[in-house]
Parts: structure tokens; C-alpha cells; sequence
């Protein structure tokens, strides 16, 4: 059941590393989205500035011709009063068609930065794309190869569990599903591994001298087996190497 174990802690591990790759590749997604954003915000900037180009240059040649009219008026006035009147509006249209024209010459200066962003945007996409692309293609070819080694995994646990009895394995299942991963355990100088409480010392001797007899835990429950200190020791020595 060791081996059992180690089994199910690689498919536990693997299947949270394919469980991590839909979240990797929507990542990448997002990325993308945020670039095609920036390019459609850009696009509706470079719109913007036409559009209030277009809308200033008509009220330019509105008002233009308000004011042509308004001077054709001249010849036909009978008072000084409508002639002042008359001035009066004539010189307000003509105001209004400077400040237009200013605000037009401005929209048409800002025109090419707003160009320059859009252009600067598009190609940021361009390139996300192609880093996009390649970065999910990598996400799913692991995921491919994560699957592979699952599916073996699957086999070699269906073969390692096949030697436990059928009582020990339901009993293995459920404490590797409430323990954390931890079914099986070491016991060391009379002291379980899995939840730190001491066995009698008749007991441990039962323990260490039963070959492969199976015994649980009197206090936690876990599946325990004998394994020397200089052994655990050695093990961490090379864990820690590795």
C-alpha cells in the first residue's frame, strides 16, 4: 500500500497540473482580449476625431453661409437701428466661424497622434497574437502530455491495487480521502508519523516484528508500517540531495 500511495500522490499531482491548464490558456486569452480592447479603443479614438472633424467642418459651412445671407442683407436695411442689429450678427457669425475654424485645425492636429496610437496598437496585437498562440499551443501540448501519463498512471495504480484486499483498499480510500493524502505511514520509535501519538511499546515490537502483517494506528487510524529512524534519516539525506 506504500506503493499504492505513491501512486495516487503522482495522479493527485498531475491531475492538479491538468486542472491548472484551462486557467493558463484562459490566462492567455484574456491577454488577448485586453490587446483587441486597446486596438477597438484606439479605433473608436481615431473615429472620434473624424467624426468631430466632420461635424465641425459642416457647421463651419453652416454658419459660413448664415453669414453670406446675413450680409446679403445689408443692401435691404431702412434704419441705423437695423443696421446695427444687422452688424451685430454679422460680426457674431464671423466670431463663430474663427473659433470654429480654430477647433477645426485642432481636431486635425490631433488627428495623427490618434493614427500613431492606433497603428502602435495594432501591431502590440499582431504580436500578442503570435505569443499567444504559441504560449496555449505549449499549455496544450502539456496538457496532452500530462493526460498520457495519467492514463499510465491509472493502469500501474489498477495493477498495484489489485494485490491489497478488497477490505484494505476500501479502508486505504478512505483515509487517503480524509487524511489529507496521507493513508499510509511510517512508525518510528513508537510514534505514528501521520498524527505524532505513541503506540505501547508492545505493540510497536508487534509491529516491527510482523513482516507483512498490516496494522493501523491506535489513535488515528492510518495504515502504519515499521521503518528505522537511520532509514527515515538516510532517505531525508537524499531527498535533500536530489
Amino acid at each position: 500500500m506504500v506503493e499504492l500511495q505513491a501512486i495516487d500522490d503522482r495522479i493527485a499531482a498531475l491531475k492538479r497540473e491538468l486542472g491548472a491548464i484551462p486557467g493558463r490558456i484562459e490566462a492567455e486569452n484574456r491577454l488577448l482580449t485586453s490587446f483587441e480592447d486597446s486596438v477597438a479603443e484606439a479605433q473608436k479614438a481615431v473615429e472620434g476625431v473624424k467624426k468631430r472633424q466632420r461635424d465641425t467642418e459642416r457647421e463651419i459651412q453652416s454658419t459660413e453661409q448664415r453669414l453670406r445671407e446675413t450680409r446679403g442683407k445689408q443692401a435691404l436695411v431702412k434704419t441705423n437701428d437695423e443696421f446695427r442689429a444687422l452688424n451685430s450678427e454679422i460680426a457674431q457669425l464671423e466670431s463663430r466661424v474663427g473659433s470654429l475654424e480654430d477647433a477645426a485645425l485642432e481636431i486635425m492636429e490631433s488627428l495623427p497622434a490618434a493614427e500613431k496610437r492606433l497603428a502602435e496598437t495594432k501591431g502590440g496585437l499582431d504580436r500578442a497574437k503570435g505569443q499567444v498562440q504559441g504560449a496555449v499551443g505549449r499549455h496544450k501540448a502539456e496538457g496532452e502530455r500530462l493526460e498520457k501519463s495519467l492514463q499510465s498512471l491509472l493502469v500501474e495504480r489498477q495493477s498495484a491495487a489489485s494485490a491489497v484486499s478488497r477490505p484494505w483498499q476500501e479502508r486505504y480510500d478512505k483515509f487517503y480521502k480524509i487524511r489529507g493524502g496521507l493513508a499510509v505511514c511510517p512508525i518510528i520509535d513508537q510514534t505514528c508519523q501521520g498524527c505524532r501519538m505513541s503506540e505501547t511499546l508492545q505493540r510497536f515490537f508487534e509491529i516491527r516484528d510482523s513482516g507483512d502483517a498490516i496494522f493501523t494506528c491506535s489513535s488515528c487510524g492510518r495504515i502504519i508500517f515499521y521503518k528505522e529512524r537511520d532509514a527515515v534519516g538516510a532517505a531525508s539525506h537524499l531527498e535533500e540531495a536530489g
